[in-house]
């Protein structure tokens, strides 16, 4: 079983691991504007691949009992094709629907083992938020607490602290989809690897989350039209991204 998690796709399993190099809070931004210009070349193909993605998502979500947790699986799979196809459309290569799926082709146990790697760490995370905030003495606040000024700072504090950790294991998957298609590593190692270059560089990615979330409020103003742009940005981000802080700048 270990296997599945560290044995990096057979293809592109003697690449050597990149080196993550640190860049300034200000290239989160740019990370976006760089993948808006790969989108803006071929802006139907994109926006046919957020509809495709979002019907099939909507259609393996509406399996019983285990929908969700496919969809969620699913989602690094995806990422890696977004990543590939921002590859190819970057050299001005004509996309097509195949390229969708090309996280399946390349490198699919590796990327399903990142969905459940980070699935295991999110749910760690909640489990260690639970601990921390039952020491805490946190309990369910009812109005009487909340009116109380020790227990609203204490809740607040441990929002944060929530809040902190969520953002550290998203860390380890923000690099993760594009390390194992683009770098050929395995699922752990890219996880690793992710984690140690977000750290790094966590003042881009989180201006590049909240700029990216600004930018989804915008999107969604227009009847939602928006979103079908937004949403390839966002994930040729992964790719923009990667390239600057593993590949070349």
């Amino acid at each position: 079983m270990s296997d599945f998690f560290t044995s990096p796709p057979v293809a592109i399993a003697s690449l050597q691991p990149p080196q993550p190099r640190q860049v300034g809070a200000a290239q989160g931004w740019r990370w976006i504007v760089a993948a808006f210009l790969i989108v803006r070349d071929q802006p139907l193909t994109w926006a046919l691949f957020a509809l495709a993605y979002f019907g099939l998502h909507v259609l393996v979500s509406s399996v019983p009992m285990i929908g969700g947790l496919l969809g969620f699986l699913l989602a690094p799979l995806f990422a890696g094709g977004f990543v590939l196809a921002a590859a190819r459309a970057e050299h001005h290569d004509e996309l097509g629907v195949a390229d969708l799926f090309g996280g399946f082709r390349r490198a699919g146990q590796a990327l399903l083992g990142v969905g459940l790697l980070y699935l295991a760490l999110l749910l760690l995370a909640l489990l260690v938020f639970g601990v921390l905030l039952r020491l805490l003495g946190g309990a369910v606040p009812t109005p009487e607490m909340m009116s109380s000024p020790g227990h609203a700072g204490t809740m607040m504090a441990a929002t944060l602290l929530g809040g902190a950790i969520v953002f550290v294991v998203n860390l380890a998957y923000w690099f993760a989809p594009a390390l194992v298609v683009q770098n050929g590593l395995a699922a752990w190692p890219a996880l690793k690897l992710s984690i140690r270059a977000g750290l790094a560089n966590w003042p881009a990615v989180l201006t590049c989350g909240l700029m990216l979330t600004l930018l989804f409020v915008l999107a969604a103003l227009p009847l939602l039209l928006g979103l079908l742009l937004w949403f390839p940005v966002l994930y040729v981000t992964g790719y923009t991204a990667w390239k600057d802080v593993f590949g070349q700048a």
